[in-house]
């Protein structure tokens, strides 16, 4: 399930003339083209606005839990007034006045009404014809449906394609082309060092000194091209090592979303670190720029108070600020260039490519793209079941519950924005 899409509508958009138009929006909107799908779109008097994917509930008694929690996330778009629905399904479809799904669509329609939100208008898409969902008249709504190329050759896709948007044939694929490729033979070099640094720093990720150390390290990567770990096999192997530490893990974003100083403060706050006297273990070679003067992480410095709660607010999405969009992009360049490593065939080392597929899918929720979260914890949860990160996720997505950040305008993530230009119903 992904959450609306929000921030600021471009200034200039693209008209909608008809059904045929909306339905070429949605899949260049989601970057994919849906599958077993509900899609819900909110509108005031003349745009379309937030777009929801959410997955084809199983059969149910009752749909209210599922319809309250959809209308839910569709109020956080003020300005709307109404919704806009696309079913995706191939369910069989008999009488024009018995479509699929008809319960959970009157469940839906209630909800949403009593919220200011009625379904204006909706569309059954299938893989072979589109039909209106409402309409029974075959004579103005032909039975069994319209051609698809009616919507590939609309007037608004031709546009979309032209400004240079372009969509996955499915969500799979478009989460497969956002990762980089294998890295061959360098992975082998790289894991190499990961189990190296893993035998010599067992027992220690934690220690205060090595803790800034590490975090240092990653502070580099995140401030470079992500690619370049393809030329420093060492440094690689170090950061996947460090994962096997799971405050690291977590702190891992928190530093991406506030910053080092407050995710070194926080991760002290929450006592997940311990005072040494050792000399700390990094690779060779520049590994980013030193703590602030002043931060003590253990013993008589001075930490906020609130240090602490930011940082477990961050990692439940309950941060009351917008998290920096630009660290959290820039760390999603890197675990997804490290996975291509840990992902390597014939690694055994579950650790390191379980976490990196968490914090993928985290970053994903964090972004409100619950459905591109869901293909990471898949993966993760096929090859590592158990891996805790990813079953809390899990839970997250099924239950509907997405950062606040998501849910407002002014702190959403804007990369959302895939094309030039919002839609104007």
């Amino acid at each position: 399930m992904t959450n609306p899409r929000s921030g600021q509508r471009p200034p200039d958009p693209f008209p909608v003339s008809g059904p045929a138009d909306i339905l070429a929006y949605i899949p260049h909107s989601l970057g994919f083209t849906p599958e077993e799908s509900l899609v819900l779109m909110t509108v005031d008097s003349a745009r379309l606005g937030a777009t929801l994917r959410l997955d084809l509930p199983a059969s149910a008694l009752d749909y209210s839990e599922f319809a309250a929690k959809v209308s839910d996330i569709l109020r956080s778009d003020a300005s709307a007034n109404g919704v806009l629905m696309a079913l995706y399904t191939d369910r069989a479809w008999k009488q024009p006045g018995s479509p699929p799904y008809r319960r959970l669509i009157d469940q839906l329609n209630h909800c949403l009404t009593g919220n200011g939100l009625p379904i204006r208008d909706g569309w059954v898409v299938s893989a072979h014809a589109w039909r209106e969902y409402f309409c029974t008249d075959s004579t103005c709504c032909p039975w069994p449906g319209r051609p698809l190329h009616d919507i590939t050759n609309s007037t608004l896709s031709a546009e979309m394609v032209y400004r240079g948007s372009a969509y996955a044939p499915s969500l799979e694929q478009a989460v497969a082309q956002d990762l980089p490729g294998s890295w061959g033979a360098g992975a082998v070099a790289a894991m190499k060092h990961s189990s190296d640094y893993g035998r010599r720093l067992t027992g220690r990720w934690c220690n205060s000194s090595q803790f800034a150390a590490t975090l240092d390290v990653w502070e580099a990567a995140f401030a470079g091209a992500a690619p370049l770990l393809r030329t420093a096999p060492e440094t690689a192997g170090f950061l996947l090592a460090s994962l096997r530490a799971r405050p690291v893990r977590d702190t891992l974003l928190v530093m991406a979303a506030l910053g080092k100083q407050q995710a070194l403060a926080g991760a002290a706050a929450c006592q997940l670190l311990s005072a040494d006297a050792q000399r700390p273990l990094v690779p060779p070679g520049p590994s980013g720029p030193s703590p602030k003067k002043g931060l003590a992480l253990s013993g008589g410095g001075v930490i906020s108070r609130d240090a602490g709660r930011d940082y477990r607010d961050v990692l439940v999405g309950q941060y009351p600020e917008s998290p920096q969009w630009s660290g959290l992009d820039a760390a999603f360049a890197v675990f997804a260039e490290l996975l291509a490593a840990a992902a390597v065939e014939g690694n055994t080392d579950r650790e390191a490519a379980s976490a990196l597929l968490s914090l993928l899918a985290w970053i994903e929720w964090a972004r409100g793209r619950g459905s591109r979260a869901q293909v990471f914890l898949t993966r993760c949860l096929e090859a590592h079941p158990g891996y805790r990160l990813a079953e809390l996720l899990e839970e997250l997505l099924a239950t509907g519950v997405f950062p606040g950040w998501a849910r407002n305008a002014g702190t959403a993530w804007k990369g959302a924005e895939r094309h030039p230009g919002a839609a104007r119903a």
